[in-house]
């Protein structure tokens, strides 16, 4: 099973998603779960680097990736970031949503987040 979990801000914005495990809902190479969560995911941060020119802190490897909120945002980069974020999410949820048994998508409790005087 694939199991995504979500951690977000005080505010509910998202700043971590880790991804791991395999879906197992067909062979290696045939199985759709695990090819669009990969493709969403990779995609999502491909859109970061390519459109926002940010540089998110990302892990990967086979069965794992792991996507963080870079620590430092203007306002307007952080609303793309969201939405980009937000997005993969929905296409995450979705796919969760067809094939219960092989994804499973898990909120983790809220970061705390010193609030800033901006």
């Amino acid at each position: 099973m694939i199991r995504v979990k979500v951690k977000r801000d005080s505010h509910d914005n998202p700043v971590l998603v880790e991804i791991r495990g395999h879906a197992l809902f067909a062979p290696q190479g045939a199985d759709i779960v695990c090819a669009g969560v990969s493709v969403l995911a990779q995609t999502v941060v491909y859109a970061m680097e390519e459109l926002l020119g940010l540089s998110p802190p990302v892990k990967l490897k086979k069965g794992y990736l792991s996507l963080c909120r870079p620590a430092q945002l203007d306002v307007d980069k952080k609303e793309h970031f969201n939405l980009l974020f937000e997005t993969m999410l929905l296409g995450i949820r979705e796919v969760a949503r067809s094939y219960p048994k092989y994804i499973s998508v898990e909120q983790a409790e809220k970061v705390w987040e010193e609030e800033k005087n901006d």
